[in-house]
């Protein structure tokens, strides 16, 4: 199978379980795959119900129906798309809830999230569900800032160009919402797909630990309007998001 024999479409509510276990498989490091695919479906969930943000999957169509290949999940402005979620009180209280799940049922988990997580979280969410005042402020005098905050391809698939396919539609999708800028943060080293950003045109930047140790390096990429005005990345993209 090639990129070709996929169809791109916007995520729904009946992909995101395959997109959960998708992302826990092949993109494990941080906090939120550790939490679960209960979880992951959750927080997969925000970005259908944001107007921020990009949802997009790489289905396979056989007799038995759709599988999901790949997806990717990113905001074309990551400042609107936090202030979204974190008004969306309904949608706050079931990823909190899951959560806490996950960590009721996983002792060490629960350690980890006190040791690394618990005040900033906490503070995050209080600031959530008090005035709307508290919430984080638009900048103003600027322009959006996109960031691509996930992309998962299945092993069978890597080296297909679906992920590069997935990546020049985000783009797209930014450049349309007035987007300057694009970010992103993978893992270093040759378990990250820094190779694969840079290889796409995205320039790297400063490498940090995260609370849980791992090393990660940020890239960006300027969001300029696609080489050839009009084309789709694919003849068989049905109405992404």
């Amino acid at each position: 199978m090639t990129a070709d024999d996929l169809v791109l479409r916007g995520a729904t509510a009946a992909d995101l379980a395959a997109t959960a276990q998708l992302h826990i498989a092949q993109l494990p490091v941080g906090f939120f795959p550790a939490l679960g695919p209960g979880f992951m479906c959750r927080w997969h969930r925000t970005f259908l119900d944001s107007p921020h943000a990009v949802a997009v999957v790489a289905v396979c169509r056989c007799d038995t129906g759709e599988q999901v290949c790949a997806f990717l999940f990113g905001s074309v402005d990551e400042s609107a798309h936090m202030r979204a979620v974190l008004a969306d009180r309904h949608r706050l209280l079931a990823l909190a809830s899951a959560a806490a799940l996950s960590l009721l049922r996983h002792p060490p988990l629960a350690v980890r999230f006190l040791r690394t997580r618990a005040r900033p979280w906490t503070r995050r969410l209080l600031c959530s569900v008090g005035p709307r005042s508290a919430a984080p402020s638009a900048r103003t005098g600027s322009a959006p800032v996109a960031l691509l905050a996930a992309v998962a391809v299945r092993p069978a698939l890597r080296g297909s160009g679906v992920g590069a396919r997935l990546v020049e539609l985000f783009l797209l999708r930014a450049h349309e919402r007035g987007a300057a800028t694009a970010e992103l943060v993978t893992s270093s080293g040759p378990d990250g797909a820094g190779a694969f950003y840079e290889h796409l045109g995205w320039s790297p930047g400063r490498e940090h630990r995260t609370r849980d140790g791992d090393t990660v390096r940020s890239f960006h990429h300027p969001v300029a309007p696609p080489a050839h005005p009009g084309a789709s990345c694919s003849g068989h993209e049905t109405d992404p998001r």
